[in-house]
């Protein structure tokens, strides 16, 4: 008598284990390429646009005011009063890398419009990567607000302009075109690392609120000032 020997078969449920487990974990590599491709991404943008602002920083301190660009928190507290629902007209002054501009185009209408005004050739040609139809990147002395929006216009004025670094004609000239911009009711919304120029804001403003976040490098003041 002859004996076969027979592999042992697995139960069903055993296989259905190791087919599900199969799966998860290529689904789990799968996910954490894609995760790392976009991980590897952000960092490799950001840190670009943090070295342009730091090179443009060492070159003159005096015009960037920071090493660093504004925190996601810190421009998120510079718009939160915005009412992006509505068509709007918003300037943007001292726009850097486009840092506070990708946020204001990603929550601001089909309608509206948005003019930012950076001096510095080196930020202003990696501003200029920030494309969208409703935005105008100028290179250009933010001084020269008048020639480009004209009095009574615009809604909104955000500002990274280092204020303290200005001499005082020329902070008040500043101050003064901003308001002759802005509309009846419009905001200049301005940071600063202190609180030294709220009495200059407020000569010009009449109506002047501040608020102060930690999350960001050096921690900040923002001044909300109405026309």
């Amino acid at each position: 008598m002859s004996v076969h020997n027979k592999c042992p078969t697995l139960p069903p449920t055993f296989m259905h284990f190791i087919t599900d487990f199969m799966f998860y974990v290529n689904f789990y590599l799968f996910c954490e390429k894609r995760l790392l491709s976009s991980v590897y991404y952000i960092i490799q943008h950001n840190f670009r646009a943090m070295y342009t602002f730091f090179r443009a920083a060492w070159q003159n301190i005096r015009q960037t005011g920071s090493v660093m660009e504004s925190s996601p928190v810190l421009t998120k507290r510079m718009t939160n009063i915005i009412q992006f629902q509505k068509p709007l007209s918003i300037v943007e002054l001292g726009a850097g890398t486009g840092v506070m501009t990708k946020r204001i185009l990603e929550k601001m209408s089909a309608a509206s419009t948005l003019t930012s005004f950076e001096i510095n050739p080196e930020l202003y040609r990696q501003l200029t990567a920030v494309q969208d139809q409703r935005a105008s990147h100028l290179n250009a002395d933010v001084l020269r607000l008048p020639s480009y929006v004209p009095n009574d216009s615009a809604d909104y004025i955000l500002s990274g302009i280092p204020l303290a670094n200005l001499d005082a004609g020329t902070k008040t000239q500043l101050l003064e075109r901003c308001y002759e911009a802005l509309k009846p009711g419009g905001f200049f919304i301005q940071f600063q690392y202190s609180l030294k120029d709220i009495s200059a804001i407020r000569q010009r403003f009449p109506a002047v609120n501040y608020g102060f976040t930690l999350f960001n490098i050096p921690p900040a003041f923002i001044y909300y000032a109405q026309k």
